[in-house]
C-alpha cells in the first residue's frame, strides 16, 4: 500500500483484497478453542485462531504475497501492527511464541488456508510446543548500559601508573618528546579503555546470567553524542526472578560514570 501523489496512502486492488488463500501467522498461542481477538491486525484485518490440539496461530487472513512498499514508514506501521498483535496475545494467554514478520502459509493445491495451516501445526506440533512451554512465564528485556566517558577516562589515568607515569615526564620533557609521549599515552589510554570496556562486559554479562534464563548479546548503538553504548543485551527473564534481575542492573548502575536503560517487559521475541 504505496502513497499516491497526494500523499494518502493508496489501496491494493479489490481483487487482491478479496483473495484470502493464505494465512498471515503472527504467532502461536496455548489455546485448545477458536477465539477471535478484538484488536485489528495489518490493514484491519480481522484476527483469529486456528486451533489443532492445544495449539492456536493467530492468524489473518490474506493473499499469498509478502507486505511490500517502497515507503519506510508504511513498513515501519506494518511491523508495528504485527507487534501490536503479538503483546495483545501475550497479555491475553501469558505466554506466546512471536513469528516474523511476513510469515504467511499459502494453501495447497484446492486446500483451504484454514486446512493447510491446520497441517503445518500437526506436522510442526512437537518443536512448536517443546518452544511454547520453555517460553512459559517468561518475558524478554533490553539491557543496554551506558559510559560517561569523560568520567571512565578519567578514573583509568588517576588509576593507571604507566599513564601517571607519562604525563609526568610530559612536563619535564622537550617539545619533541612531550609530542612522541603524547601519541604513547593516547595509544596506551584507547588500550586500557578497551580493556576495561571488555571487563565490564564480561562481569555485567556473568551478573545477567546468574538470574535470567538467556542472555544474547547484540550490537551495540553509536550515538555521536551523549554517553557511549557499552553494552546491549536481550534479557529472558522468569517472572520469579524480575526482583532479583532488576537488583543486579542497580547495584551496576551504583558505579560511578555508569549507567543501565532497561526496556522491557515484552513478548521474547529474540528467544524463538
Amino acid at each position: 500500500m504505496d502513497k499516491n501523489e497526494g500523499g494518502q496512502v493508496a489501496s491494493p486492488p479489490i481483487a487482491i483484497l478479496q483473495d484470502t488463500s493464505a494465512c498471515y501467522v503472527y504467532c502461536i498461542v496455548p489455546a485448545a478453542e477458536t477465539q477471535s481477538l478484538s484488536d485489528k491486525g495489518i490493514g484491519g484485518r480481522d484476527v483469529f485462531s486456528i486451533v489443532y490440539g492445544d495449539l492456536g496461530a493467530l492468524i489473518h487472513l490474506c493473499p499469498p504475497l509478502p507486505y511490500q512498499s517502497k515507503d519506510p514508514d508504511v513498513l515501519a506501521s506494518w511491523v508495528l501492527e504485527h507487534h501490536r498483535v503479538v503483546e495483545t496475545a501475550w497479555r491475553r494467554w501469558g505466554t506466546v511464541l512471536p513469528l516474523a514478520f511476513n510469515t504467511i502459509l499459502g494453501a495447497k493445491g484446492t486446500d483451504d488456508p484454514g486446512h493447510t495451516l491446520t497441517q503445518w501445526l500437526e506436522a510442526e506440533y512437537d518443536s512448536l510446543k517443546q518452544k511454547l512451554e520453555a517460553l512459559r512465564g517468561k518475558a524478554e528485556y533490553g539491557v543496554q548500559a551506558f559510559w560517561d566517558t569523560p568520567q571512565i577516562t578519567r578514573d583509568i589515568m588517576q588509576t593507571t601508573p604507566e599513564i601517571r607515569k607519562l604525563e609526568q615526564e610530559m612536563h619535564t620533557s622537550g617539545p619533541g618528546l612531550v609530542y612522541m609521549n603524547r601519541q604513547r599515552l593516547e595509544r596506551l589510554l584507547k588500550k586500557e579503555m578497551e580493556t576495561k570496556a571488555g571487563e565490564e562486559s564480561r562481569e555485567l554479562c556473568s551478573l545477567l546470567q546468574s538470574c535470567t534464563e538467556r542472555v544474547q548479546i547484540e550490537r551495540p548503538k553509536v550515538s555521536v553524542t551523549g554517553p557511549k553504548m557499552l553494552i546491549n543485551f536481550s534479557c529472558l527473564v522468569s517472572s520469579n526472578r524480575v526482583p532479583e534481575f532488576e537488583a543486579q542492573i542497580k547495584e551496576f548502575e551504583t558505579r560511578e560514570g555508569r549507567s543501565i536503560r532497561l526496556v522491557g517487559p515484552f513478548p521474547p521475541y529474540s528467544f524463538c
